[in-house]
Formats: structure tokens, sequence, C-alpha cells
């Protein structure tokens, strides 16, 4: 399902807040299902095709999973903001509240998990997340993922022993992964669209 919605959107244009919306909502899925997933079939080896029959793992990989979006949605987020405060002349805060809004729209193309009551929290740390980002001159993007990495490694349903010495692994494929998406948000991205339409401002854009 990722794989489609991935080829279909690869392709596209991002100059509005609706097709931001999709792209971090397609973009976060592929980095978190791929990174959870990718380490946890890994680690296991050939125990991976017994453990996923075990309900109490499955249970727990979701709730990392679900937990996995949250987290790497705030990257994918802050990603967008420091290609607009790299290429936009616009004072960033003029957009801060309309990238939040992506993200929070991002959150809410899914049901919420069963361990959550509602998205509103996750969708209130991705704002301040995105709000703390703007107190400083945007951040090389390979310095990224960080602690989306390690708030997710601390949730994988691995133990302890096994994981122990694979922190630095997981944050470097996290963080290549970042490295990727912003590749793919430079090619689609229309920066000057999407900073008006961030700004909820309706008149054309200059032309380039």
């Amino acid at each position: 399902m990722l794989r489609r919605l991935l080829t279909r959107k690869s392709r596209s244009r991002v100059a509005t807040l609706h097709e931001l919306a999709d792209f971090l909502a397609a973009q976060t899925a592929y980095v978190a299902q791929r990174t959870v997933l990718d380490y946890c079939r890994a680690r296991t080896g050939l125990n991976w095709s017994k453990l996923i029959h075990e309900r109490v793992f499955l249970d727990s990989l979701e709730i990392c999973r679900w937990e996995a979006y949250a987290e790497v949605l705030a990257e994918v987020a802050e990603l967008t903001l420091i290609l607009l405060r790299r290429q936009s002349p616009v004072e960033p805060q003029a957009y801060l509240q309309g990238v939040a809004a992506a993200a929070d729209a991002a959150l809410r193309r899914h049901p919420v998990p069963g361990h959550r009551t509602g998205w509103e929290a996750a969708a209130a740390a991705i704002e301040q997340h995105l709000a703390q980002s703007l107190l400083a001159p945007p951040r090389a993007v390979h310095l990224t993922g960080f602690g989306a990495a390690d708030a997710i490694f601390a949730r994988l349903p691995i133990h302890a022993d096994l994981r122990r010495e694979d922190r630095p692994m997981f944050r470097n494929s996290m963080r290549f992964a970042l490295c990727r998406v912003f590749d793919e948000m430079r090619r689609r991205i229309d920066v000057a669209a999407l900073a008006q339409a961030l700004r909820g401002d309706t008149s054309p854009a200059a032309p380039a």
C-alpha cells in the first residue's frame, strides 16, 4: 500500500496545504514503517517468521509503528521548514502555523490507534517541535532525526539486551532516510507557491 501511495505521488507538485499534508503523510509512513520493520527483521533474523505470529510481539510492534509515525512526522515537517527557510525570503513565523496544520492533517489521515485516546497530544508535540526549531538557524539536514530515532528505539519490541549496541546504527538509518526525504522535497515542492499557500495568501505568485 505504501509503495503504491508513494509511486502515485512521486512526481506530483507540492504547492498547497492539502498537497503538503499528502506529501508529509506518505513520506512519514514510508520512513517510519521501513525503519522499524527493517530493524526488527534484521535483529530477529530467522525468528522473524515465528514472532509475527505472536500476539504480544505484534501488539508491541503496532504501538511502536504508530508512535514512530508521530515522531518521524515531526522531523519531516521540520524538513519542510528548513527548505522554506533556505529558499523563501518570508519570515518563517509566517508559515509556521500552516506547516503545523499540514502535519496535523497528516496525522488525521489515519484512525486513532488503540493505545491512544486521540491525536491531539501528538499534534501539540509536533507544533512545539516546529516552534522550537525556529529559535535557531535551520539545522543541517544530516543532523536531523536524532530525537525521533531515540524515541522510536526505546519502543522497539526487541529486548534491550539484544539491541544495546544498535542505537548508533538505528540513528544513522533514520538520518539517511530523512536525507532522502529532503532530496524528494527539493524536487517536488514549489517553494514560492507553497509559502504563499501556508500564509493564506491567495494572490498570484511572482514570476520566477
